[in-house]
């Protein structure tokens, strides 16, 4: 929850984040989809949200990394978080702090059992605050960058990774 809070309050990121809801349309029959703030799941979810309130689009990602062969082959998984109320041009750029480290966790050894059930349980633990955030509640009121507070509802929208981070996810291997 810090780093969301963190994103929203940070005034660098004022001019980039997105609290509005969009509809673009290519022609009368067509809608264009090109950020978070154009996806129907992100309309339907707004409706059931009180007036004033708004989503927070909560996009989490995790690559196994490669460390070191010196002292044994040795791996972790970086955990990392971003909000999807920043623009997809401005999350996209490593030169702009859109996505925040928030787990470093260290692989079993080669070999042992249930790497799944580890992988999960850090998992858990880093996004746990969200499991329980009742969208019929009453949200959670925050200070933004631009000096206003809000009430905000993060939710996990998306799960960035390649095949074997997405294989693990599902547990599907």
């Amino acid at each position: 929850m810090e780093c969301i809070q963190f994103h929203l309050a940070h005034p660098p990121s004022q001019v980039h984040l997105n609290f509005e809801l969009e509809r673009l349309a290519g022609s009368e029959i067509r809608q264009i989809y090109s950020e978070m703030t154009t996806g129907g799941w992100r309309w339907d979810t707004q409706d059931q949200l009180p007036a004033g309130a708004t989503v927070v689009p909560v996009l989490c990602g995790s690559d196994k990394t490669h460390w070191t062969n010196i002292s044994g082959d040795q791996h972790c998984w970086l955990q990392c978080l971003a909000i999807g109320n920043i623009r997809k041009d401005i999350r996209c750029k490593p030169t702009k702090p859109a996505w925040i480290l928030v787990g470093l966790n260290a692989c079993p050894p080669k070999g042992a059992k249930n790497t799944d059930e580890a992988w999960h349980s850090t998992v858990g633990t880093v996004l746990s605050a969200l499991r329980y955030l009742d969208i019929t509640g009453p949200g959670l009121k925050w200070n933004c960058a631009d000096g206003f507070q809000r009430q905000f509802y993060p939710l996990l929208a998306a799960w960035v990774g390649d095949y074997p981070e997405h294989v693990m996810l599902a547990q599907v291997a």
